[in-house]
């Protein structure tokens, strides 16, 4: 009886003491958490949605590879205005070899996004002897139109801003090539002494690592420039290509954003997954084959053989790699259907559903898909043509004040690329513009030949042998002074309809091309320059330019010098009338 109840205090006991440590226990929960609600603890991570997605579909950086516009000129114009630059962090690994250059991304249109995208950076084996011109978004009253970047020569630092070229014929090739190592070249408007004058197209000798950009002109606001033909590399050898990247509007909105570059572009896999679109003047890569796509201007590849609105040297070149395999171009039409007709086969859009889909799927289908890899993985394959290295904090800081650089570089092109240069009057006008300033020409020659016709008359009536002079009764024949009056006021009319005919905003003018004047801009000096170094084909160099380029420089240069000596020959047969003049005027006054 004693035990139980003692058993029963024990209980009791054992009780409290459980009710006070719940207490403590609550109580010490509850003061942990109204402090770490007080000291700004993390919230859930923010949905995938909102966060940035690195897209495995889109531009490719226009530095990296760019469509040469052959008729489709003025560029692409969005809504909106792009937001400021973003802030990239390059990885720790870089492309071995001082003739690899850094260029940054910048904000491309998304159509299916209805928003900008960024479109990153590139390591990239400059052009030989060229420095790039970035592009950049220009105001226009519809929106912000594009301006494309482009390859220049570092033989000049000026820029020639010229008026526009006239329509380009003929630009298909006239029929096979004469011999399986050419490539045909399209024909090309050359600016000279005024005018153009056509370069008809020609077949260039193919070359296994080299692609030839022919020449042809970019549209700016402020005229058109001409890019000389050039050699570059093939696409494996350019460089590394990162992956454009979506960013939501608060990410970038913060100061101080910065982001790290870690997934590129597959080359393997571009080579035979571009699509281009001329009048943005970029190619593009990825998801791109449903039929919309073509109705806004996106195509694919091969469609340049039968579409000559651009020229494509990517897919010319490769065209000729596989010359010998007569199935070539129909198996690229064929995996184009195939992946047109059925969305299983296309690759992902996003990175994160490209890891998705290929953990899915079995080890010798993952490389169909696979258009993006991160860089180490990249890195460690050793699948490229060329070696990595790896990048110092120090030299990764270097490159960020490099990237400012070129971003400066950029407005500095859109602030003089907006003023209008000198004589540049009828620059952009319409040609209905052009035309009405030539019927006024043509109005004020037909004022000056009556005016003329009035003088002769004048002439006529009163010269020594004329009916008024002479008295002479009707019928009798004029004297030699009439006739040679006739013949002034019909040389006169002819010389007015020449230049009704011919003058510089004629119709006639406009179809040899004449315009007022180009003008030209001192360039500052470029960020990104291409710089000799490396192996093998880095080290070697370019082949030589082809003869028919330099036939058409030979034709300018010889034109130029000919015209030289004409001007100096007039010169000095002026001088020589003068001097006749003089003399005959001093001989007179000693007569006198």
């Amino acid at each position: 009886m004693t035990v139980t109840s003692c058993e029963k205090k024990v209980v009791k006991i054992y009780e409290r003491g459980n009710v006070m440590k719940t207490a403590m226990i609550t109580g010490l929960i509850m003061v942990l958490g109204f402090y770490a609600l007080g000291s700004g603890a993390e919230p859930p991570p923010l949905p995938m949605q909102e966060e940035p997605e690195v897209l495995t579909r889109g531009p490719v950086n226009e530095a990296f590879a760019e469509p040469v516009n052959l008729t489709d000129q003025e560029g692409f114009i969005a809504p909106t205005e792009p937001p400021p630059s973003i802030v990239e962090n390059v990885p720790s690994s870089r492309p071995a070899g001082s003739e690899f250059v850094w260029v940054p991304g910048y904000w491309g249109w998304d159509a299916d996004r209805n928003s900008y995208i960024w479109v990153s950076g590139c390591w990239r084996a400059a052009p030989p002897s060229m420095y790039w011109v970035p592009g950049y978004w220009a105001r226009v009253p519809q929106g912000w139109q594009w301006v494309a970047g482009f390859w220049s020569s570092t033989s000049s630092r000026e820029l020639e801003y010229l008026p526009a070229p006239p329509a380009l014929v003929d630009i298909e090739p006239p029929g096979p090539p004469p011999y399986e190592d050419r490539v045909w070249v399209p024909p090309c408007w050359y600016w000279s002494h005024g005018q153009y004058i056509r370069r008809p197209g020609y077949w260039v000798v193919a070359q296994p690592d080299w692609v030839w950009v022919p020449s042809h002109y970019v549209w700016t606001p402020r005229g058109y420039v001409f890019v000389a033909g050039h050699w570059d590399y093939s696409l494996s050898r350019r460089g590394v290509l990162f992956a454009p990247v979506y960013f939501p509007r608060h990410y970038y909105a913060q100061p101080g954003f910065s982001y790290s570059l870690s997934v590129v572009v597959d080359i393997g896999n571009l080579e035979f997954g571009l699509f281009t679109y001329p009048r943005y003047s970029h190619y593009y890569f990825g998801d791109y084959y449903d039929d919309s796509y073509i109705s806004i201007g996106i195509y694919p590849r091969f469609e340049v053989v039968r579409r000559h609105t651009w020229y494509d040297p990517i897919y010319v070149h490769y065209r000729w790699r596989h010359r010998h395999d007569s199935r070539w171009d129909e198996h690229e039409r064929h995996e184009y259907d195939r992946r047109r007709g059925d969305r299983e086969l296309r690759p992902p859009r996003t990175y994160r559903e490209l890891e998705r889909r290929v953990g899915r799927l079995p080890e010798s289908r993952r490389r169909e898909i696979q258009v993006a890899r991160p860089i180490n993985v990249i890195i460690a394959d050793k699948s490229t043509s060329f070696k990595f290295e790896y990048v110092k904090i120090e030299d990764r800081r270097k490159i960020s004040s490099k990237s400012e650089e070129v971003h400066r570089f950029r407005k500095d092109r859109s602030k003089w690329e907006s003023e209008r240069g000198p004589k540049s009057e009828d620059r952009g006008l319409r040609t209905e513009d052009r035309e009405r300033k030539a019927e006024d020409r043509s109005r004020g020659t037909e004022d000056r030949r009556r005016m003329t016709e009035d003088r002769e008359r004048k002439t006529e009536d009163t010269s020594p042998g004329s009916a008024e002079g002479l008295r002479l009764p009707s019928g009798t024949p004029r004297g030699g002074g009439e006739q040679k009056a006739e013949d002034r006021s019909r040389m006169t009319e002819d010389r007015g309809r020449k230049t009704e005919d011919r003058g510089p905003g004629s119709a006639e003018g406009l179809r040899r091309g004449e315009q007022r004047s180009e003008d030209r801009v001192k360039v500052p000096q470029p960020p990104v320059t291409s710089r000799q170094g490396g192996m093998g084909i880095f080290r070697k160099g370019p082949p030589s330019r082809p003869s028919d380029e330099r036939k058409t420089e030979v034709k300018d240069s010889r034109r130029e010098k000919d015209t030289q000596k004409s001007s100096e020959r007039s010169k000095e047969s002026e001088k020589r009338k003068s001097d006749d003049s003089s003399k005959d005027r001093s001989e007179r006054g000693k007569n006198k």
